[in-house]
């Protein structure tokens, strides 16, 4: 191997464990920071939880707020996921106003689903909690979860409305409003009472409810 050789993978290892180590400083700090809350956590408890140095992590990250910055951005492409699973939903095609109401129950199950999810609504606390304080992240946070799947299922329901299926003179508050048939009352629970996430049998339907209000308001045999 050769000295020029032997530097570059040097390099890559370095490289490696510098990424290593800054990832095991963001789930530490992560954690602690959905068990705690930002203002409760200290630099000293996240390099303790992440088995790294003080001086590492103030390495990785001048200081508890920028940490909570990256922290907050990088989470929140988790509404990625959900995004993807709401669109293989709403990609299904659909002839009649019976096909659409399948459809819409699988969107509203599907969507309660991937919000009950015990990390989402971790995060959605602590991004609230501490929105005084961090406004930008808040905003960020709303523009990349909550308003791009009202954009998904606005786009949605235009086709629908093309295809004559529904009828909706503001596609925006349509969509609002299933989404809140979807989750509202659910979501509004689990926020308050931590731990507690309707069953099965209740979430079923909760989606069947969604779809039938909606086709009600807006359905073309409404």
């Amino acid at each position: 191997m050769t000295t020029e050789s032997h530097d570059l993978e040097l390099s890559a290892l370095a490289q490696r464990r510098t990424a290593l180590k800054r990832q095991q400083i963001t789930e530490a700090a992560l954690s602690l920071f959905l068990r705690n809350g930002y203002g409760k956590t200290s630099m000293d408890q996240i390099a303790a939880d992440a088995g790294v140095s003080k001086q590492t992590v103030y390495k990785q990250f001048s200081d508890k707020e920028t940490l909570f910055q990256e922290i907050a951005r990088g989470v929140t492409a988790n509404s990625d996921h959900i995004l993807g699973e709401l669109a293989t939903v709403v990609d299904t095609p659909v002839g009649t106003t019976e096909d659409l109401r399948k459809v819409l129950q699988r969107l509203a199950r599907r969507y309660l689903d991937a919000v009950m999810e015990p990390h989402v609504l971790s995060l959605r606390r602590l991004i609230i909690a501490e929105a005084d304080q961090f406004p930008d992240l808040a905003h960020r946070y709303h523009q990349l979860g909550p308003e791009r799947g009202l954009d998904l299922i606005e786009s949605a329901q235009r086709r629908w409305a093309e295809q004559g299926l529904i009828v909706a003179p503001d596609l925006r508050m349509a969509a609002s409003q299933f989404a809140y048939l979807s989750l509202g009352s659910s979501q509004d629970h689990a926020m308050f009472h931590p731990g507690q996430t309707p069953k099965p049998a209740e979430r079923a339907r909760v989606a069947k409810a969604a779809a039938s209000t909606f086709l009600a308001a807006y359905g073309r045999d409404r």
